[in-house]
């Protein structure tokens, strides 16, 4: 994959999905929401990164969910494409499936993630959501099963804090160990602008045979969001477990 034309791909389609957004939200495209992300890293191989979420809305109770994304790195970039399609058969609740094919830059590594995913309001403040899936590397044969659990807390109007929890199962002849990974996280809308400041951290280790010590990553940046999310609800978290093996250099 080309470096410089992929990034200059996926630049141009943030910058026109929240146009679009605004364009046509409520429309016969369906289009209800965009959400775009500019961010940084303080981790010595992560840089910078940008990512685009737009909700479709197919049906009064269908929709789907894309998620684009770049990420800058030393050991090569690494582009991902998610999508969820899924139900909201009710108010506070919606689930469906998901799908996750990602691509590394200066190495040949791609591999790709299918699961479910769900969401669910605890309160009209909190919501709670819960994902499992199976994935594969096409240039290794490594596989692994994964699953995790997350809140989001409606803090304020302008103010959400979320956590999440992911653990994944790598058990191969070459390769034996669990992957773990814990991320808190703050969005902070500016005043009554589409514009909101973001901060997450996140730790994350290995144990079993392949063990590693944890490592730590503070994350920050800008988002512009127009419309809303589906069902009025977070959107689905897309997962990668791959990401922690490609960052330790291990794949």
């Amino acid at each position: 994959m080309s470096h410089p034309l992929f990034t200059a791909t996926i630049l141009t389609l943030f910058g026109a999905f929240p146009a679009t957004a605004q364009n046509l939200t409520d429309t016969d495209l369906g289009i209800i929401g965009a959400d775009l992300r500019l961010g940084f890293s303080n981790h010595a191989i992560e840089g910078g990164s940008v990512s685009n979420t737009v909700d479709v809305a197919i049906t009064k109770h269908h929709g789907l969910q894309f998620d684009l994304q770049y990420e800058e790195r030393s050991n090569g970039g690494i582009g991902r494409f998610g999508t969820v399609l899924y139900m909201a058969p009710r108010e506070g609740q919606k689930y469906g499936l998901s799908l996750m094919v990602a691509d590394k830059n200066n190495k040949s590594s791609t591999y790709g993630q299918i699961g479910a995913v769900g969401v669910f309001a605890l309160s009209d403040d909190v919501n709670a959501e819960v994902r499992a899936g199976i994935g594969l590397s096409t240039d290794n044969d490594l596989d692994w099963v994964t699953a995790g659990a997350g809140l989001h807390w409606q803090a304020t109007e302008n103010t959400r804090f979320s956590g999440h929890y992911d653990i994944t199962e790598f058990d191969e002849k070459n390769f034996s160990a669990m992957a773990h990974e814990v991320t808190f996280g703050v969005n902070m809308r500016i005043s009554n602008t589409p514009a909101a400041l973001f901060a997450e951290v996140s730790h994350d280790w290995l144990s079993g045979s392949n063990a590693a010590n944890g490592d730590t990553t503070l994350r920050a940046g800008i988002s512009f969001a127009l419309g809303r999310s589906g069902n009025d609800q977070p959107s689905f978290r897309v997962s990668d477990p791959m990401r922690q093996l490609l960052r330790r250099g291990l794949y």
